[in-house]
């Protein structure tokens, strides 16, 4: 098998699953490629968040309009967080407008209810920046590693090899297209929702695309109150929307109805005549449309992520707003097998842990759109419609059920019907009991036993994307002693760990092979993994992406959980 170039990692696509994907493999030092069709990297709000349907629309395009809570995790695991949350805004409320008329508020009220941050959850609230400058952010900390996406490199078509994969691009320069040749172990098809890559991969892709054909993008408004998610009309008929943006100034629009989709695509001034004449307001006023895009809601999903060398991840496996979790997640499996410190085998956990999810997902999107759709003119059934409960924070995403996860504590019995497993925990997100397979809560002021006068370190702060985290909740020198020689014969740099002793304790052992050794201050490791004795030994397991992989209580369980890998 011949080629101009080869890499372990070929990633198609710039947006932020793309992205993500690459960040994770890159940190783990893994060398990728990410490629880009586009001449230019993407404009504009596209959808406008961070991770999950703010705006009633189930699918593509839907998913960066508000950056939800375990995105901003992810985000935290990546490394790219405080950028983000520098440059996003607070969630605004939704305001509803009387028609005819079109200035009298109908309803004023949050998409999101108000929570305050915990210690378990210290991004509690969803947080607005447009797709545009999250994927600006991520970029920048890829370039700091030494990768670039690659634009005008379009994606033709690939061969799978028993030993690899062979794909075959055009890198556009001027005039002038250069074919070019890629040998790639693996191959990542983050494309969008016309993915080439998929539709080459001979999946199945069942859903269905509603009728709604609506207008979005950004445009310049004076005089408008960037306080409020401004509202005329209905999803089901006739409808304007201006929502304000991380830019001052610049408001995200969508318009739908009976309009001339061709014609508002090419003529600026017919839509920003539509918008003045629908919402009957000459009190603020339109300038330039930055960035124009059509949209219909698609709600679709592939029966499997991935066939042999070849993944799916974000909207070209199913259109939906999960696209970073899903890059995170084969990201660090795909390092380990890379790496030869796990079997291929562990790839096929990929589509086991997400499918679920997105399919869940996907019947939850449909029913807010729905509910959206239905509501009326005059308000009525908005509130309702146009509320996001708990379970879209994505919180309580667990992967209990999944063949890698090890719970000795709180065994979880899969039901044999996979449309009864609980993707969420109890519906909603609650995780009041800790099992193997859920998101591993953070927990504050954590005393470094070495450094006892130093700033109180926290569980977020520890973990990352390159490594699994030991956590040994134990004031037993003994065991703490075992767990550490055992974790010496795992491969290097793949494991850290954290010695937790319980609040109160006095005197600790310094333990200077472990990675941490740290007293639990106020408690909160403790009572948020759910470790009632502190005379016992207990040992979790956090994954790369922060997920509590394994709950155990001797070495021997430890390494049941490692040998799942393999």
């Amino acid at each position: 098998m011949s080629s101009d170039a080869i890499v372990p990692v070929l990633i198609v696509g710039g947006g932020p699953t793309a992205l993500a994907t690459a960040l994770t493999l890159t940190k783990n030092n893994i060398p990728v490629r990410i490629i880009q069709k586009d001449e230019h990297y993407h404009r504009g709000q596209r959808g406008a968040g961070i991770q999950v349907f703010p705006f009633p629309f189930p699918a593509k395009h839907s998913h960066n309009r508000y950056v939800q809570p375990r995105t901003l995790e992810y985000y935290n695991l990546l490394g790219v967080l405080p950028d983000i949350l520098e440059r996003g805004i607070p969630v605004v409320p939704i305001r509803i407008y009387k028609l005819p008329g079109g200035t009298e508020p109908i309803k004023t009220f949050p998409m999101v209810e108000f929570e305050e941050n915990t210690p378990a959850i210290p991004h509690n609230m969803p947080h607005l920046l447009g797709q545009a400058n999250q994927e600006a952010v991520m970029r920048e900390h890829l370039e700091k590693l030494g990768v670039r996406v690659e634009l005008n490199t379009e994606f033709l078509s690939y061969e799978q090899h028993e030993d690899g994969v062979v794909a075959h691009l055009v890198r556009q320069l001027g005039e002038e297209k250069i074919p070019e040749t890629v040998r790639c172990d693996w191959l990542v098809g983050a494309d969008g929702a016309r993915s080439v890559v998929r539709k080459q991969l001979g999946v199945t892709f069942l859903g269905e695309t509603h009728s709604e054909h609506l207008i979005f993008g950004e445009i310049e408004v004076k005089g408008l109150s960037s306080d409020y998610w401004h509202v005329w009309g209905t999803l089901g008929g006739t409808l304007v929307v201006l929502r304000p943006t991380e830019t001052e100034g610049l408001f995200w629009f969508v318009v739908g109805g009976s309009i001339d989709h061709a014609k508002f695509m090419t003529d600026h001034d017919a839509v920003i005549q539509y918008m003045r004449d629908y919402t009957e307001r000459t009190d603020f006023e339109f300038g330039k449309v930055r960035f124009i895009s059509d949209f219909r809601p698609n709600v679709r999903m592939v029966d499997k992520f991935g066939v042999e060398r070849v993944f799916l991840a974000g909207d070209a496996a199913h259109g939906l707003n999960t696209g970073v979790q899903d890059g995170v997640n084969l990201g660090w499996k795909l390092a380990l097998v890379i790496k030869n410190y796990a079997s291929p085998s562990l790839l096929s956990t990929y589509t086991t842990e997400r499918l679920p999810v997105v399919a869940h997902m996907l019947k939850m999107t449909t029913a807010l759109f729905q509910k959206t759709r239905a509501s009326t003119i005059d308000g009525h059934g908005a509130e309702q419609a146009w509320t996001r409960g708990g379970a879209v924070k994505q919180l309580g995403i667990n992967y209990r059920w999944s063949p890698i996860v090890r719970d000795e504590r709180t065994p979880y019995v899969r039901p044999a019907d996979t449309e009864q497993l609980e993707v969420y925990g109890a519906e909603g997100g609650d995780t009041s009991v800790l099992r193997a397979g859920d998101r591993a809560p953070d927990a504050p002021g954590l005393v470094n036993s070495r450094q006892p006068d130093a700033e109180p370190t926290k569980l977020f702060s520890i973990f990352g994307v390159t490594y699994h985290t030991v956590l040994i909740f134990s004031s037993d020198a003994a065991q703490i002693r075992a767990v550490l020689d055992t974790v010496k014969e795992y491969p290097p740099n793949t494991v850290k760990t954290v010695a937790i002793h319980p609040q109160g304790t006095s005197t600790v052992t310094a333990f200077e092979d472990a990675d941490y050794v740290v007293t639990d201050r106020d408690g909160y490791a403790y009572n948020g993994y759910n470790v009632a004795d502190p005379a016992s030994t207990t040992i979790v397991i956090a994954r790369p992406d922060g997920v509590v992989g394994g709950i155990v209580f001797t070495v021997d369980g430890m390494h049941k959980f490692f040998q799942a890998y393999h």
